[in-house]
C-alpha cells in the first residue's frame, strides 16, 4: 500500500488534475439538497454545550462558533479557559479571556474540518475566494453508498466528504491519506438547522453536545481585559530604579500599589496581604508553580489603572510570597496580551500601544502557557528560552538542560535565590556568545537555577533585557529588540 506520505501524495496529484473540471449539473444538484437540509450553518453563531465529569469534577464545555473561527472554553465554576481559531492560527485562551498564538504556524488541517463543520463550503461566493469543491462520485462506507467530494481553498489542505443520498447531510470526513476519519451522528433539527449533536474520531466520541443553539449576537473573539486611556495617547511610565526588574505604580480598585509587569506569569496575580485588604471574593482555585509550587485561590479584582490606562475587573491568582520583593501585584499576560507593551529598562520607563522603532530586530514569539518563548544560540547549541521580564538574571537555564550541556560554561559563582513558592542555588559563569534573531552579543553571563521549573530550557531575563528597548506585541506573535548604545 506504500507509506502515508506517498498514498497522500498521490491522491492529491489525482485530486489536482480535477480541479479544472467544470462541476455537473448533479453534484450541483447536491449541493443545492445540502444547503436546504442543513439550513445557513456557515452564516450563523452558534453556542454549544457540553456537560462533563472528569475525574470527579463538573466540567462545562462551551464552544461558539460562526463560520470557520470557533472558541472553546472549559469551565469549572466560574474560571474558564480554552482554545480559539480565528481561521488560520490557534491561540490558547486563558481564564480572563486573553488568548496568544501557540504557534506562528498555520493549521491547514484544522481549517480543512472547520469548513466541514460550519459548511463554509456551501456559502455563497465559496468558490470565488479561492475555495474548491471536487466531485469524486461514490464510495461505500459500512455497506451503504455514498456521495464523495473533496473540499480545500489556498489555506487549507484537500479533505474527502461522504454525503448521504437520502438527506443530504454530511456522515462521514476523511483526509487524503485515509489515516483520520471523523464521524457525524445524531442530527437534530435546531431553529431551522440541522446539526450534529455527536462527533467521533476513528471511532471514538470526540464531541458530545447537550445544548445546541444559534444566537442572534455576533460572535466576538476573545481579547482579554482591554484597557481604555484617558487622553489622545498614552503616558510614558517611570519603572523603579532600584529595581532589575520593571516595577511601576498602580491602583487596583483605587488603593495604591506596586506592580511588576512580569512576562513570566500567565495572567494576573496579586499578593494575600491585598486581596484581604481588599475583600476580594475568592472564585476558585489555581496552581501556581515557580522555584516551588502550591495550591492557591483566584480572586476578582479590579479595575486596574497603570499610568492614564484603565483596565476592567478581571480575575487574579493569589500568591503568598511577593510583597517581601517590594510588589504587591504582577501584570503578567492579560496586560500584556491586550496592549503593545514597550520597556526601557536602562532608562527606567515603559510605554503602552507602541510601534516598533525602524532599527529594531524583529524576533518571532511562540508561548508556552501564555509565556512568550524565542529560539536563542548558545555558542552553538540552539534552544528555546522564555523571556522573563520578572527574573532578574542575566540567561538563567533549567538545571535539566544545563545537566545534558555542562561544557556550556564553567561555574564561577554560587548564590542563594529566591521566587514564588521557594529558594534555590544559582550556579554562574560566562558564555562567549549568544545570538537571538539576527543579533549577536557577547560574552554574557549565564547560570542555571537548581529547582527551576520555568517555561522552556530556560530564561532570558531581566538583566539580559537590559540591553535593549524592548517591545512585546503578545497579538502579532512579535518580540522587537533596539540594542541601547
Amino acid at each position: 500500500m506504500g507509506s502515508f506520505a506517498a498514498r497522500s501524495a498521490m491522491l492529491f496529484a489525482l485530486v489536482l488534475t480535477t480541479l479544472g473540471a467544470a462541476p455537473s449539473a448533479d453534484f450541483l444538484h447536491l449541493l443545492d439538497r445540502m444547503r436546504a437540509a442543513a439550513g445557513p450553518v456557515w452564516a450563523t453563531h452558534f453556542v454549544s454545550i457540553s456537560r462533563l465529569n472528569l475525574e470527579g469534577q463538573s466540567t462545562v464545555v462551551s464552544s461558539e462558533s460562526s463560520g470557520v473561527p470557533f472558541v472553546v472554553r472549559r469551565c469549572e465554576g466560574e474560571l474558564c479557559q480554552g482554545t480559539y481559531f480565528d481561521g488560520t492560527r490557534l491561540y490558547a485562551v486563558n481564564m480572563n479571556d486573553t488568548a496568544v498564538p501557540t504557534s506562528t504556524d498555520p493549521e491547514p488541517y484544522l481549517r480543512s474540518l472547520r469548513m466541514v463543520a460550519s459548511l463554509s463550503f456551501l456559502a455563497p461566493g465559496f468558490t470565488s475566494h479561492g475555495g474548491r469543491l471536487i466531485d469524486d462520485g461514490t464510495a461505500n462506507v459500512a455497506g451503504k453508498r455514498y456521495r464523495t467530494f473533496f473540499v480545500t481553498d489556498t489555506h487549507a489542505i484537500p479533505i474527502r466528504l461522504f454525503v448521504d443520498p437520502s438527506d443530504a447531510l454530511v456522515h462521514y470526513v476523511r483526509d487524503l491519506g485515509g489515516g483520520d476519519t471523523f464521524e457525524y451522528r445524531d442530527y437534530r433539527r435546531v431553529d431551522g438547522f440541522s446539526v450534529p449533536f455527536q462527533i467521533l474520531h476513528n471511532g471514538s466520541v470526540l464531541e458530545r453536545y447537550d445544548d445546541r443553539t444559534p444566537v442572534a449576537s455576533a460572535f466576538r473573539p476573545p481579547r482579554g481585559p482591554l484597557p481604555q486611556f484617558a487622553g489622545s495617547t498614552p503616558q510614558t511610565i517611570a519603572t523603579d530604579p532600584t529595581h532589575v526588574t520593571p516595577v511601576v505604580n498602580c491602583t487596583v480598585d483605587d488603593v495604591p500599589v506596586r506592580c511588576l509587569i512580569d512576562t513570566g506569569n500567565s495572567g494576573l496575580s496579586l499578593s494575600s496581604e491585598l486581596a484581604a485588604r481588599l475583600g476580594a471574593t475568592v472564585i476558585g482555585t489555581f496552581h501556581v508553580r515557580g522555584l516551588g509550587d502550591y495550591s492557591t485561590q483566584v480572586v476578582r479584582a479590579g479595575p486596574l489603572r497603570v499610568g492614564n490606562a484603565t483596565y476592567p475587573e478581571a480575575y487574579y491568582v493569589v500568591l503568598n510570597d511577593i510583597s517581601r520583593y517590594g510588589y504587591d501585584v504582577v501584570l503578567g499576560a492579560d496586560f500584556l496580551g491586550t496592549a503593545s507593551v514597550e520597556i526601557d529598562a536602562a532608562d527606567h520607563v515603559v510605554r503602552l500601544a507602541t510601534t516598533p522603532a525602524s532599527d529594531a530586530f524583529t524576533i518571532p514569539l511562540s508561548f508556552e502557557n501564555f509565556v512568550p518563548v524565542v529560539n536563542v544560540h548558545l555558542g552553538t547549541i540552539e534552544t528555546k528560552l522564555a523571556v522573563d521580564t520578572g527574573d532578574e538574571s542575566n540567561i538563567n537555564l533549567a538545571y535539566g538542560f544545563y545537566t545534558k550541556h555542562t561544557t556550556l560554561f564553567s561555574i564561577t559563582e554560587r548564590r542563594l535565590v529566591a521566587g514564588v513558592g521557594g529558594t534555590s542555588v544559582e550556579l554562574i559563569g560566562n558564555i562567549p556568545q549568544v545570538t537571538i534573531g539576527d543579533y549577536h552579543t557577547g560574552p554574557q553571563k549565564i547560570g542555571t537555577t537548581q529547582t527551576l521549573q520555568g517555561t522552556a530550557f530556560g530564561h532570558l531575563g531581566a538583566a539580559f533585557l537590559r540591553q535593549f528597548v524592548v517591545q512585546f506585541d503578545y497579538a502579532a506573535a512579535e518580540l522587537h529588540l533596539t540594542p541601547k548604545p
